[in-house]
């Protein structure tokens, strides 16, 4: 009897010790294998399969890949090999927490194949075959609705957007990808402007949401709409037009900056703060905080990058048509930035400083068009090609359906509404190329 007793205590204290090492040690369960015969609670972020994996998990802190793979029965030579093998699709020494991965075995207890993600919208996809490792960069499959937002400007887009429980995704495409070179949402909008959207919202397999592209949007300000529908013009890639088919895109964005505010204009005659004299200020300042990061305006190329007493850290680049920009006063250059250096739009290529002739972080952006600087706030560029004679029927078709769809949204509704029937494929086509209308509801 005692010695039942006797067990009975150790096999409670034992499974109490056990309980508080879970417990109080997170990285227990994060490196945690699960086998076939228990799949893991949550696949979130792995390829679906057809069937279970005989090792799955999720990457912890202090975690290398050359760790798990010894916990799924692999020695030394094979995890090496498997490393250069997939080397150019992608670097297995760069792994971080959070990334999940499965593992399938053959019936002999060999490695098959294998997933491991890589963000939320991808994953490296390994197969082993004859002794032939194989890997690609695969993407998920996303089904795809079309919803609708809208708000009233009550102080910022910004402000607005996240009063109304709009994703913020929503203010970044209307602010930093659609309307950029038509609205200056720094300093034009006012209270009692607004705007209607509609944009798709994209599920994982697992359920999880991401927020897709906007597919058409309205945004009222100084008296009038300004249109956007996003539309496959002739190279088939989607871009954003008015709604005369005229693209919204120019060869110059109206700011190098997401956010900040102008501390001075373009004048032929400004006091400098520095050296206390009247001077022509070629440029607009745009103040922020310093490290904000600092778009190319324009598609082109690296002129010159270098550092003077007046300028400080500055970069130079050439466009089509004659124009060249000019960014003064950074804290330092963005990777690889250098004469000859090809940019993109948008692409950023250094970072808000204060050096040079500079009372506090702000960036002095200039444009030259031919020989003479010219004021970057006002000049009118032109745009991209429009939409093709041979797809404006289409386009023309697909901007009537979105514009009978935002007159309907009502402006300030707070709720995000599921445009009914949109599917994967189906809404993407018929968003961007007119597609059947039982596709998108309107």
């Amino acid at each position: 009897m005692e010695n039942d007793k006797l067990k009975s205590i150790v096999l409670v204290a034992g499974s109490i010790i056990l309980l508080f090492l879970v417990a109080t040690n997170p990285g227990l369960q994060r490196d945690a294998i699960w086998h076939a015969s228990t799949p893991p609670v949550d696949t979130a972020g792995v390829a679906p399969a057809s069937r279970a994996p005989d090792f799955a998990g999720i990457v912890s802190r202090n975690t290398s890949f050359f760790d798990l793979m010894v916990k799924c029965g692999l020695d030394a030579p094979s995890i090496k090999l498997i490393e250069k093998a997939v080397r150019n699709v992608y670097d297995f020494r760069r792994i971080y927490p959070g990334q999940r991965y499965e593992v399938y075995a053959a019936d002999d207890g060999s490695i098959e194949s294998m997933q491991f993600s890589v963000g939320d919208t991808s994953y490296i996809d390994i197969n082993f075959k004859d002794g032939d490792i194989s890997a690609e960069k695969k993407d998920y499959e996303f089904s795809t609705v079309l919803k609708t937002a809208s708000g009233t400007i009550s102080n910022s887009l910004y402000v607005t957007c996240k009063e109304q429980g709009i994703p913020p995704e929503i203010f970044d495409q209307l602010a930093n990808t659609i309307f950029p070179w038509d609205i200056d949402f720094l300093n034009e909008i006012q209270r009692g402007d607004f705007f209607r959207v509609i944009y798709e919202e994209r599920t994982r397999f697992d359920g999880m949401k991401k927020i897709g592209r906007i597919v058409a949007a309205e945004f009222f300000t100084q008296g009038r709409s300004h249109y956007a529908f996003m539309f496959k013009n002739e190279d088939g890639r989607p871009d954003y037009y008015d709604e005369n088919g005229k693209s919204l895109r120019k060869q110059l964005l109206r700011a190098p900056l997401p956010i900040s505010r102008i501390t001075s204009n373009f004048s032929t005659r400004r006091f400098h703060p520095v050296l206390h004299h009247y001077a022509p200020h070629l440029g607009v300042d745009f103040a922020a905080p310093v490290g904000t990061p600092i778009m190319a305006t324009g598609d082109g190329a690296v002129i010159e990058t270098g550092r003077n007493h007046a300028n400080g850290n500055y970069i130079k680049l050439r466009h089509t048509n004659g124009y060249t920009t000019y960014y003064l006063h950074l804290s330092r250059f963005a990777k690889g930035m250098q004469p000859g250096t090809r940019v993109r739009q948008g692409e950023v290529i250094g970072y808000v400083g204060s050096t040079g002739y500079a009372t506090g972080p702000h960036l002095d952006y200039r444009v030259m068009k031919g020989n003479v600087f010219v004021n970057p706030r006002k000049i009118s560029l032109p745009p991209a090609k429009p939409v093709t004679s041979a797809n404006m029927a289409s386009f023309i078709d697909l901007r009537d359906r979105h514009l009978a769809r935002l007159s309907s949204v009502r402006v300030g509704e707070d709720t995000a509404t599921v445009a009914s029937g949109a599917a994967s494929r189906d809404a993407e086509n018929a968003a961007t190329r007119g597609g059947s209308p039982s596709a998108v509801s309107h």
